[in-house]
């Protein structure tokens, strides 16, 4: 049991990595995968938060290890996989939740940040999913599970560059999906409506922001909560999901709905 509620058994004998790993849903996506039997290479940028998480499924009877990458460095990208995929044995499951956002004016938003967002949000995730691929491919029945956004599928206000690097994840994930469905291959992203993580506490609104446009995000005002996500990556990386490709599946309470 982690996190709350029971578990099952779906991953024993299986080998996933996770990015973002340290923190939010990344972190409660590793206990679960864990606590479901999996090996899981844990990455982040994060060596402390990376080590938590870490201890936190040995001492849960798991298995886990910790994979340090900046995933701005693009470079650092393809020894990192190849260092899980060693580490592991092979590899299974891919879930890229790694990701940064905020909120700006689009007058206002500096290039510099966009470059980073891009970075993170898509070509870390794209560069992972590339070197992943023939480990994946080999096993037969190999899944990637991405990180979309509700801010990609629905009007979202003050983040232009967020929606754009989430939107084109789900272009990707169907790209990769239909490219590699012969092969076994399943590819899928969460689509996370907002959610109580340390990165959305980290958000401000920029200056002169309508406040009242907060009601497109917020409707109901509560936030989900990380485990809830980690479970939904969990089921689409698992057999239960053998026949669920190239979908986007948003998990935001119905505030979309």
């Amino acid at each position: 049991m982690v996190d709350g509620g029971s578990v099952s058994s779906r991953f024993i004998g299986r080998r996933a990595l996770v990015t973002g790993a340290a923190s939010g849903i990344g972190r409660s996506t590793v206990l679960r995968l864990a606590a479901e039997g999996a090996s899981v290479a844990c990455l982040d940028r994060n060596a402390g938060g990376l080590d938590e998480v870490v201890r936190a499924v040995s001492e849960s009877g798991g298995s886990a290890l910790p994979v340090v990458c900046d995933l701005v460095d693009r470079d650092a990208i393809p020894p990192a996989v190849d260092g899980a995929v060693e580490a592991l044995g092979g590899l299974d499951a891919v879930c890229n939740i790694a990701g940064v956002g905020g909120f700006w004016l689009d007058a206002d938003f500096p290039l510099e940040e966009w470059d980073r967002l891009i970075a993170i949000n898509l070509t870390a995730t794209w560069l992972i999913c590339q070197r992943a691929l023939p480990h994946l491919l080999e096993t037969g029945r190999g899944a990637i599970v991405n990180t979309a956004s509700t801010a990609a599928t629905d009007a979202t206000p003050y983040e232009t560059a967020y929606a754009a690097t989430k939107g084109a994840i789900i272009a990707l994930t169907r790209s990769l999906a239909i490219n590699h469905a012969k092969a076994g291959l399943r590819v899928n992203c969460v689509a996370p409506g907002p959610i109580d993580t340390a990165i959305a506490a980290q958000y401000h609104l920029p200056p002169n922001a309508d406040r009242e446009l907060l009601r497109i995000i917020t409707p109901f005002g509560a936030m989900g909560r990380p485990e809830d996500v980690a479970s939904v990556f969990a089921f689409l990386a698992s057999d239960d999901a053998a026949h669920v490709n190239g979908h986007v599946l948003k998990v935001d309470g119905g505030k979309r709905a």
